[in-house]
């Protein structure tokens, strides 16, 4: 039987896309839910954020109370990282599976999560890492950058180079996913990674630049797991040369992008011979893969 999957990112763009992504899974019925990071709301600050985690539940369940779906998430770059406990324990009371740095086996796929990303201009760095020689963006809106304590309280970074500098890298974390599968479980394995690989047009900003990551894309070449899905640039698909799928190699990637009030989401079925059979996007329709 072929597997069902519904693939978003990104709904921190409108919170109220959490609504429609409800709507869609109990029409769908997917086996899987990937919402690849971005998963809180962008207005109200840190308290703002914690307090959507009793709604954040509740769409949860809705979804799976639908069928038999699994949803594997991790937050990402604007989602303030004290609060990932709260996503672990919607993880512990069944309503989803949060990826942030490990690995899922179930129905015989396995699936790896990477939230991190390259430097970027905007100040929260916590989920910001070295991409190969690239340690810091050039350009910086608030100084060193900034995180944030328990308490929400913003901390001003003495150092950005410094403070990325002792992170493990994108590559590094990419690696020690790998390292935990065997050959045959690469060929079935399904990536959620935030960033984007650069030079698939998947990461192209509102004004041309292209910011994605060259070490995802090579770690795509090199390893060619199954399928894989980021976010995190939501206009991409929206511009020239941009796109929301593509093949690399062996590999279909995604990155259904997020804009306007429509909720944008991927369909894709996985047939019994680990070939990819359908690929369809909200607004832009199906794409031969």
């Amino acid at each position: 039987m072929p597997i069902r999957f519904i693939i978003t990112s990104d709904l921190h763009q409108d919170i109220r896309k959490w609504e429609q992504l409800v709507r869609v899974v109990k029409q769908e019925k997917p086996r899987f839910v990937l919402v690849a990071g971005d998963l809180l709301p962008k207005d109200g600050g840190f308290e703002g954020q914690r307090r959507f985690f009793p709604v954040l539940a509740d769409h949860l369940a809705a979804m799976r109370g639908s069928g038999e779906t699994t949803i594997l998430t991790f937050f990402g770059n604007d989602d303030f990282h004290p609060l990932e406990p709260l996503l672990d324990d919607l993880a512990a009371k069944g309503l989803c599976v949060n990826l942030n740095a490990k690995v899922h086996r179930e129905a015989g796929l396995v699936f790896c999560g990477m939230i991190h990303v390259r430097d970027y201009p905007f100040g929260y760095k916590h989920w910001c890492a070295p991409d190969g020689d690239f340690v810091t963006c050039p350009v910086q809106f608030c100084g060193e950058g900034l995180t944030v304590d328990a308490k929400g309280r913003w901390i001003k970074l003495p150092s950005l180079w410094e403070y990325l500098l002792a992170k493990p890298s994108l590559g590094q974390r990419l690696e020690a996913l790998r390292s935990q599968l065997s050959s045959d479980e690469v060929r079935r394995s399904i990536w959620l990674v935030h960033c984007p690989p650069a030079d698939v047009g998947m990461d192209i900003c509102w004004d041309g630049q292209r910011v994605g990551s060259p070490t995802i894309l090579r770690f795509i070449q090199d390893t060619q797991p199954l399928l894989g899905c980021s976010g995190h640039i939501h206009e991409s698909p929206h511009q020239s040369g941009g796109q929301w799928t593509a093949r690399v190699g062996r590999t279909v990637w995604v990155q259904p992008g997020q804009a306007s009030w429509r909720l944008h989401y991927s369909s894709l079925e996985i047939g019994d011979d680990l070939e990819i059979t359908s690929a369809t996007h909200s607004l832009f329709g199906s794409m031969p893969i």
